[in-house]
């Protein structure tokens, strides 16, 4: 596993009691959730999406996740969550993310593949251009 990377975008995550299995740390399938919960936050902060209220015509729908648990957490823990987008393509994008506790510690390092999807024809469509020149074609692939 190559060392891990603390990322621009920021999200504190608290550890719920519940979240632990019978083994007495936090279940492996919750981080998903933190994962998901810190990149709802990330594309909410950076504009990547609409309101969820609102009907939306196209947006990222998660077609992979990869994550490599590192550490094992157990309540009560507070993690900060970093990520960013890693690399974009004409239609898809990923999102790096690394976990770690209140010791500086990384319990988790993933990534996220992402398409970009037309909800009304039901079908992958190309990244919007504001969507490339907010991330850049340093990241293109």
């Amino acid at each position: 596993m190559p060392k891990p990377i603390k990322y621009k975008h920021k999200f504190t995550q608290q550890v719920v009691w519940g979240e632990m299995d019978a083994f007495g740390h936090v279940n492996n399938v919750t981080y998903v959730r933190y994962f998901e919960s810190a990149r709802a936050d990330y594309f909410t902060k950076e504009g990547l999406w609409d309101s969820p209220v609102k009907p939306v015509k196209a947006g990222p729908v998660l077609t992979h996740l990869d994550m490599d648990y590192r550490k094992q957490v157990v309540f009560p823990a507070t993690l900060e969550i970093s990520l960013e987008v890693d690399s974009i393509s004409s239609r898809a994008f990923t999102v790096i993310c690394s976990m770690w506790n209140e010791n500086d510690e990384c319990v988790l390092t993933g990534n996220a593949a992402f398409v970009w999807f037309d909800f009304e024809l039901q079908k992958p469509s190309a990244l919007p251009e504001y969507f490339k020149t907010k991330f850049g074609s340093n990241h293109l692939v």
